[in-house]
């Protein structure tokens, strides 16, 4: 699992949101894979949202996130 802390919030695309776009670098095009959840913080009492991603597969080995 890949869990991602966003402070300040991070401003994804509306096409990321949707598993349109690579959560990585922004892109449309090409193959998209499966790339773990992303982690949204909705307060202080209550648990993160959390939504699926989607990345080219070259962006998931060129761009190493620190959690991976």
């Amino acid at each position: 699992m890949t869990i991602v802390q966003l402070s300040p919030p991070t401003p994804f695309t509306r096409a990321q949101r949707e598993l349109q776009a690579c959560i990585r670098c922004g892109g449309e095009d090409g193959e998209l894979v499966p790339d773990g959840h992303r982690y949204t913080a909705t307060g202080s009492t209550t648990s993160p949202l959390g939504w699926a991603v989607v990345a080219h597969p070259a962006c998931r080995t060129a761009v190493p996130e620190e959690e991976q």
